[in-house]
């Protein structure tokens, strides 16, 4: 037997009531999850995007309580914390995973450096199980940055490029038999950089001219040892050579245009940059994701493909709802909904009020909170 959930009209919720379903904006954005215990920020929130209706749970029945102290349900801060202790753990356990994954591929690569071919079985090994911890809590994308040390950078970046373009791939509906072999593409996308001399590698200033020259030539030597190893699609291989490559044709080594490039190279290079901007690197401070986003955004006229930049964007948006940001004014906010249209200009909540950042330009998100 079905039972019916109750339809309540928005201007007759009280505080303590829970969801019994999402709510969505008319954008299509997720506003409230469900099984929200809703304040009364949160019952304005209904009101200020024009909620007429909502699904509650009955009284009684696993479903809502009056809060002991009504003081404190006027207090969104309540509901914020919450949430971040429910979460907390989570990324503590994935930044466990991520640690062993990034000390056991330093390892296999290591053995690369001496000569041999890539152990793929032994890498596939390392990121399955990262990836699938990742489906379950893909929010972490927006921190990946948390987990990074400088001594491990290199490492650090493959696995993190590796779960990216895993991501990415789903969301552009590549086929799914693919994925894995798009996460290798990710994981080992600097392969090559085991032939550059350590020297260059680490060079803490600008590259000279000639240095720059070599560094270059990781991308075809990646390419060469990828052939050279059984169980890696072609698609890997490019990867490896045209991840520097521009669809404007202004990249390297070949200088090819957009036309010329392969898809799973095309995700790398988004992944890539990602990451990179968001990541402390011996010659550059990390920055904000959301304003990493946005460089990747105008990055898309000319640079990178703009398809896979959408798609990508449209991807790590989605799961800010909730998450804890500082703006560039210094105040500590929660993200309560992202425009579809203006994915990197979410609403934030602060101060009790709600900051629209699509509308006030001179203020970013400069910090994703742990």
């Amino acid at each position: 037997m079905v039972t019916s959930v109750p339809i309540m009209d928005v201007k007759q919720l009280t505080v303590g009531m829970k969801l019994a379903e999402e709510v969505h904006t008319a954008l299509g954005g997720l506003l409230f999850a469900k099984g929200t215990a809703l304040f009364e920020k949160d019952i304005e929130y209904l009101e200020a995007f024009m909620i007429k209706q909502v699904h509650v749970e009955e009284a009684g029945e696993g479903g809502w309580s009056e809060p002991a102290d009504p003081a404190k349900a006027e207090q969104p801060a309540v509901a914020v914390k919450v949430k971040v202790a429910v979460q907390k753990d989570k990324p503590e356990a994935f930044q466990q995973s991520f640690e062993k994954a990034v000390a056991t591929l330093k390892n296999l690569l290591i053995r690369v450096q001496g000569g041999d071919n890539i152990p793929v079985m032994e890498v596939r090994e390392v990121i399955a199980p990262i990836l699938a911890q990742f489906q379950t809590q893909p929010q972490v994308m927006l921190s990946l940055r948390h987990f990074s040390r400088m001594d491990s950078y290199a490492y650090e970046h493959a696995i993190a490029v590796g779960i990216i373009s895993y991501m990415i791939a789903k969301w552009i509906k590549v086929p799914e038999k693919e994925w894995m072999q798009v996460a290798l593409a990710g994981t080992l996308l600097d392969v090559g950089k085991t032939k550059i001399d350590r020297r260059i590698l680490q060079k803490p200033g600008k590259l000279t001219p000639e240095e720059f020259e070599e560094m270059k030539k990781h991308t075809v030597y990646g390419y060469q040892i990828i052939k050279a190893s059984h169980g890696l699609s072609e698609g890997v291989a490019l990867a490896a050579l045209q991840h520097h490559e521009r669809e404007d044709g202004s990249g390297y080594p070949l200088g090819l245009p957009g036309s010329k490039l392969h898809l799973y190279s095309k995700i790398v290079a988004v992944a890539d940059v990602y990451h990179a901007m968001c990541s402390d690197r011996i010659y550059q401070k990390a920055q904000s994701p959301y304003l990493v986003v946005e460089q990747l955004v105008q990055d898309s006229f000319g640079k990178l493909d703009p398809g896979v930049v959408r798609a990508f964007v449209d991807g790590i948006t989605q799961f800010a709802a909730g998450t804890i940001v500082e703006l560039s004014d210094g105040t500590i906010g929660k993200i309560v909904f992202t425009d579809r249209n203006h994915p990197t200009r979410p609403m934030v909540e602060t101060g009790g009020k709600i900051v629209n950042l699509a509308e006030l330009r001179h203020l970013s998100i400069v910090k994703v909170m742990e």
